[in-house]
This record gives structure tokens, sequence and C-alpha cells, in this order.
């Protein structure tokens, strides 16, 4: 009964450290995105130069590949 009960509270520790795990990955993966989304969009907008709407269409596009990240990753928990 004793190890029956060790086995089950073991088991249980075991998902809740992968569930954890996951969670972490989900939000490191995420803040990469974030990063690398931001860098795309300096690096857009400097290479655009002074054509507004080549640059506001290039922001939103890149604001919209990040939110399609964010979801997806918060999806997934």
């Amino acid at each position: 009964m004793l190890s029956s009960l060790k086995a089950f509270l073991f088991k249980r520790l075991l998902i809740n450290l992968l569930i954890s795990s996951i969670e972490i990955v989900g939000l490191i993966l995420s803040i990469f995105y974030s990063f690398i989304v931001s860098i795309l969009l300096k690096s857009t907008i400097l290479v655009l130069g002074k054509n507004l709407a080549a640059r506001i269409s290039a922001f939103i596009i890149l604001l919209s590949i990040k939110e399609s990240l964010v979801d997806l990753l918060r999806s997934s928990k």
C-alpha cells in the first residue's frame, strides 16, 4: 500500500516537472521570437528608409507574425 502511494506521488511529480519544463521552453521560445521580430522590424525600417507606407505595412506584417507565434505558444500549453 505504501509503495503504491509512493509510486503514484512519484509519477505525479514527474508529470508536474514535465509540464513545468514545457512551459519554460514555451516562455524561452516566446522571448526568442519577440527578439527576432524586433530585430527584423528594426532592420526593415532602416532598409526601407523614408517610404512611410512600406514601413507601416512591414510593421503590421511583423507584428501579426509575432502575435500569431505568441498565440501558437499559448495554445500549446
